[in-house]
């Protein structure tokens, strides 16, 4: 059985700055109750370009209960096998080298627990510090952050065969920045 994968977009503080992208891959509806099917696993990277990015993988995500306004854009389909159901939250530095796993709140050991989308994701380098970035100067798109983190990423899952080449026309109709979605929404 496959499901589909979705690029959630959230919206930035200023609308002409890069919007954030995150991977979100729903759990298997045969393993969740009808309240919880939207209950998956978000993968991105956090930061900013003065103190660098982390990845992070946030496991039984429910979109809808998240603070934070993210809008799905469907990407292809994925097979369930690649993706396990966890309830763990697992963060590492920039370099993939110091990494934390935490498992309802408390620190735990090991990473045998990995599914193929996280093995994939640690192989993806997060972007670093930017030298001599200025707050003041807004970044652009096309700057090493999430979205060209997730660029990479997503090239990596496509060579891997857990994601189909369709994933590239779908990524040219996703915004890179809020003020883009707001335009296409007003269309």
């Amino acid at each position: 059985m496959s499901r589909e994968a979705q690029l959630l977009v959230s919206r930035t503080p200023k609308p002409d700055i890069p919007a954030h992208w995150s991977l979100y891959l729903p759990y298997s509806q045969s393993t969740t109750t009808q309240i919880q099917k939207q209950i998956g696993k978000l993968i991105h990277v956090v930061g900013s370009p003065l103190h660098g990015y982390s990845l992070e993988f946030k496991a039984s995500y429910i979109p809808s209960e998240d603070s934070i306004k993210r809008i799905p854009f469907p990407l292809c389909d994925f097979k369930d096998e690649d993706v396990k159901h966890t309830e763990c939250y697992i963060l590492s530095n920039s370099d993939n080298e110091s990494l934390k796993k935490v498992a309802m709140g408390t620190e735990v050991e090991g990473w045998e627990g990995l599914d193929e989308f996280e093995r994939v994701a640690m192989t993806v380098e997060a972007p670093g510090r930017v030298k001599g970035w200025n707050p003041l100067v807004p970044t652009k798109v096309g700057d090493r952050n999430c979205q060209w983190w997730m660029s990479k990423y997503i090239d990596v899952l496509i060579k891997e065969g857990m994601l189909g080449e369709e994933v590239y026309s779908n990524l040219d109709k996703i915004p890179e920045t809020w003020d883009q979605y707001q335009f296409q929404k007003a269309e």
